[in-house]
């Protein structure tokens, strides 16, 4: 399916996809659990293990247990994973993907092959933000010159 210019679903459904999909973690841990059901501990460690220097920030970051918990609780909301509480002491809680986020990460494979095949686009755009976070701010606080409007 093309869209068409005028057709409003496009940027709508990107609007959304954006919003389901915002978070610094919430494509590690579909990932991870694309592989099966995880106990949280077992998810913790497999998006720990995927943490890797993020050319976009110049950073690596890891994932703290708050950040992972709201995370789940975000993506459990929005129909992406599923949450099993085992009865059993101490307690011990499952996640799983839904079949809608299994669909999903079918349906990104084309986009993630289309990243890999214009790498160089993403590489440019990435050190091009590099060079600005390295270059001192103006400091917008500061009025203007005299005689210079905005």
């Amino acid at each position: 399916m093309h869209m068409v210019t005028g057709d409003n679903r496009y940027p709508q459904r990107s609007r959304d996809l954006r919003h389901l999909l915002n978070g610094e973690w919430v494509i590690h841990i579909l990932v991870a659990l694309d592989a099966g059901p995880l106990h949280y501990n077992e998810l913790y460690s497999a998006v720990q293990d995927m943490t890797t220097f993020d050319p976009w920030t110049g950073s690596v970051r890891r994932i703290q247990s708050r950040a992972l918990g709201r995370t789940l609780r975000r993506i459990e909301t929005g129909g992406l994973v599923d949450r099993f509480e085992e009865r059993t002491f101490p307690r011990s809680v499952i996640y799983s993907l839904t079949p809608a986020a299994k669909e999903l990460l079918i349906a990104v494979e084309p986009l993630i092959a289309w990243g890999e095949k214009h790498s160089e686009l993403i590489e440019h755009l990435q050190k091009s933000q590099a060079k600005d976070r390295k270059q001192p701010q103006e400091d917008d606080s500061k009025p203007p010159p005299d005689g210079v409007a905005d």
